[in-house]
């Protein structure tokens, strides 16, 4: 594969995650207004919370993917369960930080905005750019 066709693919790769990431801002967004309507202020927190860790694991793992100037298979491989492991720690660590810092969380917007955030992926997989 040349260089200029390598290059390209990065760039598709780099317009699909903005589009990913834009699109679960998105729905963030709305899950948090729906909620804040629907609710109060807390339950509005709540899904910007949830959608925010969602987000952040999502940018973090595109972050690692995008590391690597290869086409071989086995250092893509490698790089793509790096970057789930720092994806899944940092899912963790923000979680935990949710729970311990916000104590009055509500669960529901909380974990339904985390899970239509995530949802995002597999419709985008559906659409191709």
């Amino acid at each position: 594969m040349s260089l200029s066709g390598t290059a390209a693919r990065r760039k598709a790769a780099r317009g699909v995650i903005v589009r990913v990431l834009s699109l679960q801002l998105a729905v963030t967004a709305a899950a948090a207004a729906a909620w804040g309507m629907l609710q109060d202020q807390q339950a509005m927190l709540a899904a910007l919370i949830g959608g925010a860790i969602a987000i952040v694991g999502g940018w973090i793992y595109a972050r690692k993917m995008m590391v690597k100037h290869t086409i071989d298979p086995a250092v893509m491989m490698g790089a793509q369960f790096r970057a789930e492991a720092y994806k899944l720690l940092i899912t963790i660590v923000l979680f935990t930080a949710a729970f311990v810092l916000y104590r009055e969380i509500s669960p529901l917007p909380f974990f339904s905005t985390y899970v239509l955030t995530l949802l995002v992926y597999w419709v985008a997989l559906l659409f191709k750019p």
